[in-house]
């Protein structure tokens, strides 16, 4: 008899330990989104080199087109605009077989953009994304790879956009993370394609400890309209310590993009490195 009793305990023990060690999904949510903020705060003046190397093809047996941008991209939250966001300011690229051809004026840029931002607020931001757009190869026109854009689905102004559920858990890096899968509920969408609305999907790997957000996963799936085809994205960025900054930081960006129904398909990897603290003498930036 009190062999089998102590079995029942012992059971009801490990029950009980198991259902203590998985939180609820909102206080997940809740860890993540104070490390966000934390970390939109802190990023708003600094900048890190960006080596971006693009693959593109029209068919599968066709050559494929190779291209390497070499930007800055910095991270900011604009005075006259809402939230955050990240800018990329291409310097060079190389093609296959080609001398590598440096963009007139980049290494000013930043400043000039960053006045136009002060002016202009979200609609300067949008225009410094699709004059670096410019530089993308292949056929399938895009503007949102951008390494911290999944941050912001956490964030207070955005948060409540988005349903969240845990995806269960694993470890990366030694450390133990959540996974949390969100899918986006509210219209206007953040991202419109095709001239329409596209719900943002993805996951969102978040540190047990603390809330720092590890990796970040993007999808989405335009469809086709008139003349315009339809695609699949998939984003993915890892996060690692940066010794400089002492926090975790994008370290890569992998992206994936194919037409659908069609050939058309773009590969592309970001390495990011030497984050360091944007310095300008004009006051542009306003930390909160």
């Amino acid at each position: 008899m009190s062999r089998v009793a102590f079995a029942i305990v012992t059971l009801t023990a490990l029950l009980l330990f198991g259902a203590s060690a998985t939180p609820r999904v909102r206080a997940v949510v809740d860890r993540a989104n104070r490390w966000v903020e934390q970390f939109e705060r802190d990023f708003i003046t600094v900048v890190a080199d960006e080596q971006y190397d693009q693959h593109a093809s029209s068919a599968p047996e066709a050559p494929r087109s190779h291209r390497v941008l070499r930007s800055e991209l910095l991270f900011l939250r604009p005075e006259a605009g809402e939230g955050w966001a990240a800018v990329r300011n291409v310097l060079s690229f190389t093609d296959d077989g080609e001398p590598t051809i440096e963009v007139p004026n980049s290494r000013d840029r930043l400043t000039r953009a960053l006045a136009d931002v002060r002016a202009d607020g979200r609609t300067a931001v949008r225009r410094l994304a699709d004059e670096s757009a410019r530089f993308n190869i292949g056929e399938l026109a895009r503007n949102l790879n951008m390494p911290t854009l999944a941050l912001q689905f956490l964030d207070d102004a955005h948060r409540d956009r988005f349903k969240f559920r845990l995806d269960g858990s694993e470890q990366i890096g030694g450390d133990d993370v959540w996974r949390l899968a969100y899918e986006e509920r509210k219209h206007p969408t953040l991202v419109q394609a095709n001239y329409r609305d596209v719900e943002l999907a993805g996951r969102i790997w978040t540190r047990a400890s603390d809330g720092a957000i590890v990796r970040t996963r993007l999808e989405l799936d335009a469809k086709a309209r008139g003349d315009h085809s339809g695609m699949r994205t998939i984003i993915t960025v890892e996060y690692k310590r940066d010794e400089r900054l002492d926090r975790p930081v994008p370290t890569t960006m992998t992206e994936d993009y194919a037409e659908n129904g069609g050939d058309h398909h773009v590969s592309a990897k970001a390495v990011y490195s030497n984050y360091r603290v944007f310095e300008t003498s004009a006051r542009i930036l306003s930390p909160q």
